[in-house]
């Protein structure tokens, strides 16, 4: 593979004040870098994004190294090994790792990169992004080591159409679910959940009365509360669970741009003590040394049919700002990704 001089790549030009706009970000060209002892070289393929990078351009994590004015903006994605001087890693070798908003990368065994050797190239590559990447192992994680989804659960899911939620019901039925819900924006997308995304009926929040779509959908309560909104939201489904319900915080995004004085103070928290429930976070990152079991057991069910991915795919490094900033304005459905080289996937 012929490597050129330059590459481009997306620096972050200003912090945000709110949502994120054009302007933020800034395009440059660079040295492709050569790759020291024990680095590896990659040229990316894909990359993602999502809700959280917004905070990544604040400094408002504590998982994610600062990000400085004329930075690369953070990001993950899978890159196609090009040149190595690290034995665990060889020249078309496929990884998963932090590679930045860039068309080469370099990464070394700095935990920090995670890189995580893809184990099902037969697949299609840009499911490392999603559904064999973060967006997939989010969902197992959720419902399977936090929810404990078994059989006969009832299960409700709220931002259904993004990233991770539209691998819920997948995971969930996998798992014996008998029925999923998922809570979405819009008539389209509650179409595409129970067309597409193998949930059994889908609950508009856009539309008026979502507790009395929640009590006609779940009559005798929620087993299973897969939560990526937060919020009054959270509230509301507290109000009607079942006993022993899990309530599984994977995400907020209703309340990501809000100052912390302004979040929403919860008034059913105490239900979840009156009817012996669960309510736990988790960090997808604190299972990493379990990604290699996550991947084959997602890998199974898609080749069995049981998981079917759903992409929401850019093309072009150039795209990659418009694709952060419409998981906001909610013009995303499925795993959001750009596809950065053009050959990608070619060599499947």
């Amino acid at each position: 593979m012929q490597i050129p001089s330059e590459m481009r790549q997306w620096v972050l030009a200003r912090r945000p004040v709110g949502l994120a706009t054009e302007e933020d970000f800034r395009l440059e060209t660079a040295a492709v870098p050569e790759p020291g002892p024990g680095e590896v070289l990659v040229r990316t393929q894909y990359l993602g994004v999502a809700p959280v990078m917004l905070r990544y351009m604040t400094n408002n994590t504590d998982f994610e190294r600062d990000l400085e004015i004329g930075d690369v903006m953070h990001g993950r994605g899978v890159g196609l090994v090009v040149k190595s001087n690290n034995p665990h890693w060889q020249p078309g070798d496929l990884v998963y790792a932090r590679l930045r908003w860039r068309e080469y990368a370099v990464f070394d065994d700095d935990p920090y990169y995670i890189p995580m050797r893809m184990g099902h190239p037969d697949l299609k590559w840009s499911y490392g992004v999603g559904t064999l990447g973060n967006n997939g192992f989010t969902a197992l994680i959720g419902m399977r080591e936090i929810g404990r989804v078994s059989d006969g659960d009832q299960v409700l899911v709220s931002g259904a159409a993004g990233g991770v939620g539209s691998n819920c019901a997948y995971v969930a039925k996998a798992l014996g679910a008998k029925r999923v819900v998922g809570i979405a924006g819009g008539p389209e997308k509650c179409q595409l959940l129970t067309e597409r995304l193998g949930f059994d009926a889908a609950i508009d929040y856009k539309a008026s009365g979502v507790e009395s779509a929640i009590d006609a959908q779940f009559p005798e309560g929620v087993d299973v509360f897969f939560d990526n909104v937060g919020g009054e939201l959270l509230d509301q489904v507290l109000a009607r669970i079942r006993r022993h319900a899990r309530i599984v915080i994977c995400g907020r995004i209703s309340e990501y741009l809000k100052d912390p004085a302004d979040y929403h103070r919860h008034r059913n928290l105490y239900r979840i003590g009156l009817m012996d429930g669960k309510l736990e976070g988790f960090f997808v990152d604190d299972y990493r040394e379990r990604y290699p079991e996550f991947e084959a057991v997602l890998a199974d069910w898609i080749r069995a049919g049981k998981l079917v991915p759903h992409e929401d795919m850019l093309e072009g490094l150039e795209q990659m700002p418009a694709a952060l900033i419409g998981l906001y304005d909610g013009t995303n459905a499925g795993v959001r990704l750009v596809r950065i080289d053009p050959t990608a996937d070619q060599g499947r």
